[in-house]
């Protein structure tokens, strides 16, 4: 029996007939390594792993690589948009079974999601960030949430294994209601489609105000990734229907720039842009104003990132002419390695290399060099040639016929 995959939804896929993203690509990569700067700022801050250059970092600067945890709101809606673009038909509708599409989703995630699992089966033990089972009841639900990627929706265990993965198991019920959420948008005009995303938006922003009113003043403002706080505080951080919304208004400005593609330009297309303009007030905002945690990382900033993303996808702008680059796309494509392989490679290099208690510049160089190569191998030389061999045995199933002309294979933008 053939295998069913899926097309290729990278932002510059030439698979289907529209324009490639590119300036896409480029965003995917600042969001990954701002995540990955910023665990590195954590771990620092936590003294799990010091450089004595982070402290010397301007004001603003550490700022801004401190608060990467946006960049996380960023990764949903781009992968809610992404799949919008490359996965809908002009009238809305998916181009690909239901079956097709999650079966692509497991090929594409789980093995390295896997690999990265066994070489942090230690990581418990040595990691005080880590939610240590005390019981072999609690290490078995632990081991088993995190293997059934089902560990966001029990906060003592959401990071209790490969931290960042958390975020992976989010992404699960998400991909469950891609297909059946594009299906009902799918007759909507755009004027119902932005008001939509008005309404996301909110959504998106209400569980971190309701979170305000109940702890004004405590770990709303001052809380890091470092910090597991308390029982609330986690269900906000990793259950998968707080970010259910800024998925969710992905897939619908995913939709809207669809609907316009085949529309005349609206204006020009260099010079400023209304997306640089929001890129600007991010930078600000995360370099010099005091705003909560919370607000911050849910929802804050969803309406200036999806500007950004819009525009970006229009081509339109300064921004988007520095991020655009076919270079971009491989790079990009490296992102899953770099999410999936930060901490093994992280707490290996700390075993074998970080031997005093406070690092050099050129050891910190070497951390994020060895980190890159380690994500850029599995792309290279493990995840394409499988891809590849599959492809060959595969048959895409598009409204359940043969498609033999789509590519079979889709990359997961938000998590790569």
């Amino acid at each position: 029996m053939k295998t069913h995959f899926v097309p290729d939804a990278r932002p510059g896929s030439t698979s289907t007939s529209r324009p490639r993203l590119t300036a896409i690509s480029g965003l995917r990569l600042v969001a990954c390594l701002h995540i990955y700067v910023f665990h590195i700022m954590q771990a620092h801050r936590a003294g799990l792993m010091t450089f004595e250059i982070l402290d010397r970092l301007p004001t603003p600067v550490s700022r801004i690589l401190s608060q990467g945890f946006i960049s996380t709101g960023v990764f949903f809606q781009l992968s809610g948009f992404l799949l919008a673009y490359a996965y809908l038909r002009p009238d809305g509708r998916p181009k690909v079974s239901d079956r097709a599409f999650w079966v692509g989703r497991v090929f594409r995630l789980y093995p390295l999601y896997l690999l990265s699992l066994i070489l942090l089966a230690p990581a418990p033990a040595l990691l005080p960030i880590t939610a240590k089972p005390t019981t072999p009841g609690d290490m078995a639900a632990m081991v088993a949430t995190n293997l059934t990627l089902i560990q966001s929706w029990f906060p003592s265990y959401a990071i209790a294994w490969n931290a960042p993965a958390w975020a992976l198991s989010a992404f699960v019920p998400l991909y469950l209601v891609f297909p059946g959420f594009s299906r009902w948008i799918a007759g909507f005009e755009a004027p119902a489609l932005r008001r939509m995303l008005g309404g996301l938006l909110a959504a998106s922003i209400a569980p971190a105000c309701a979170y305000m009113i109940v702890d004004p003043y405590g770990d709303a403002w001052n809380a890091t990734a470092i910090t597991l706080g308390g029982f609330w505080l986690n269900v906000l951080r990793f259950d998968p229907l707080v970010w259910l919304p800024q998925f969710l208004a992905g897939v619908v400005l995913g939709r809207l720039v669809v609907l316009r593609t085949n529309e005349p330009a609206d204006g020009p297309k260099s010079g400023i842009a209304r997306g640089d303009l929001a890129a600007a007030a991010i930078l600000g905002i995360l370099a010099f104003a005091p705003v909560p945690y919370v607000l911050l990382r849910h929802g804050l900033l969803a309406p200036l990132t999806l500007v950004v993303l819009a525009d970006l996808a229009a081509g339109k702008g300064f921004l988007s002419r520095q991020l655009s680059g076919s270079w971009q796309d491989r790079l990009a494509d490296a992102g899953f390695g770099l999410f999936a392989l930060q901490m093994p490679v992280g707490l290996g290099f700390a075993l074998a290399v970080f031997r005093g208690s406070t690092g050099t510049t050129g050891q910190l160089a070497a951390l994020v060099i060895v980190t890159l190569a380690a994500a850029l191998t599995w792309s290279e030389f493990v995840q394409r040639p499988l891809l590849r061999r599959l492809r060959k045995r595969s048959t895409p199933v598009i409204g359940g016929e043969s498609a033999s002309r789509e590519r079979p294979f889709a990359t997961t933008a938000a998590v790569d």
